[in-house]
């Protein structure tokens, strides 16, 4: 069973974040069916095929032309949904605020990312959208949130840009470069969202640079911090491929862009590596068809054959290119394990 199935209602998107290679993708632009999203989560409903399905992979989901619709039919088959938004539509759409909030998601997260008007100019954000309004449409969101019923667990993602050993950023952005720095942005945050906090302070205090970290600031908001790494697309530079390492792409995760190619990680934007297309075939046959099957069996051997994903688990120098490999293996194999068995509830987080 996967843990987790991205599925991408659009890869339209209404911002062009210069840390993500919407910019350079050359895939064909559209909207998702209903038609094929029903087979889908048809298939999901009568299989258990994914422990998670995500809306999440390019684009964003909310402008998708029947979003609402598309949660509804999750939601109807008991699908556990996580929806992932850059949060513009809460200003842009203020309709969403509610009919979201009516809706019970299990998890929502706002990928804010640029927490201030200077940072926000990365976001290549419409014109009409400022950065005051985007962020008070999130904080709007968040307030009416907090006093409804609502179960939805939501995070809020801030974009970590301190240096680290281990990652390959397609190119240089200073959002936050170190401990102080990001701190700082918490600490704004978790006073314009919980002012009466009583310990905002420890919790800027837990932050660790370089982390992916989950902050919790009430049982149902959570700061969720990211540090930046690229999609697999070094491009503007030397890339040392690598022969060896592992992944849980086709094994753990997998993803399904909107014309209904199958891809085997939320990492192959572009559909380098198609397993299938669910408009001819179920999921569950892809899955176990000759190209994913492949896929897994490579990386139990830990072996890097696919010219995509040598790219991916590659680095642009040797030493960090070595690092890399020899950090798939430590994660994949003791961390990640570590983790589920202190929490079984970490690969849903």
């Amino acid at each position: 069973m996967l843990e987790r199935l991205h599925l991408e209602l659009t890869n339209i998107c209404n911002f062009k974040c210069e840390f993500c290679p919407d910019g350079i993708m050359v895939r064909r632009r559209g909207h998702m069916h209903l038609d094929l999203l029903t087979r889908i989560l048809d298939e999901l409903a009568a299989t258990p095929l994914t422990k998670i399905l995500a809306f999440h992979l390019m684009g964003e989901p909310l402008i998708h032309p029947q979003i609402m619709t598309a949660i509804d039919l999750a939601l109807e088959r008991h699908l556990k949904l996580h929806l992932t938004t850059n949060g513009s539509t809460f200003a842009l759409r203020p309709q969403h605020i509610p009919q979201l909030l009516e809706r019970p998601l299990p998890k929502l997260t706002i990928s804010l990312q640029t927490p201030d008007p200077v940072t926000f100019q990365i976001r290549g954000a419409p014109p009409h959208l400022s950065a005051e309004a985007y962020f008070t449409g999130i904080r709007d969101f968040i307030s009416a949130h907090a006093a409804s019923g609502s179960p939805t667990r939501i995070h809020l993602k801030f974009l970590d840009t301190s240096p680290h050993a281990f990652l390959v950023p397609h190119k240089a952005l200073t959002i936050a470069q170190n401990r102080p720095a990001m701190q700082a942005h918490l600490r704004h945050w978790i006073n314009q969202l919980c002012p009466h906090h009583p310990h905002p302070e420890a919790i800027c205090n837990r932050y660790q640079p370089g982390r992916w970290q989950l902050l919790p600031l009430t049982p149902r908001l959570v700061l969720e911090i990211f540090p930046l790494d690229s999609w697999g697309n070094v491009t503007a530079q030397q890339v040392y491929p690598a022969t060896w390492g592992t992944c849980n792409g086709a094994s753990r995760q997998a993803g399904i862009l909107y014309d209904g190619t199958v891809v085997p990680c939320c990492k192959d934007y572009e559909g380098n590596i198609p397993l299938g297309s669910v408009t001819t075939h179920s999921l569950a046959e892809i899955l176990q068809a000759a190209p994913a099957c492949q896929l897994r069996q490579d990386f139990s051997r830990f072996q890097v054959n696919n010219p995509v994903c040598q790219q991916c688990l590659g680095a642009d120098t040797p030493t960090k290119a070595l690092l890399r490999q020899a950090g798939s293996l430590v994660y994949f194999h003791l961390y990640r394990p570590w983790q589920q068995w202190r929490d079984p509830r970490w690969g849903e987080i």
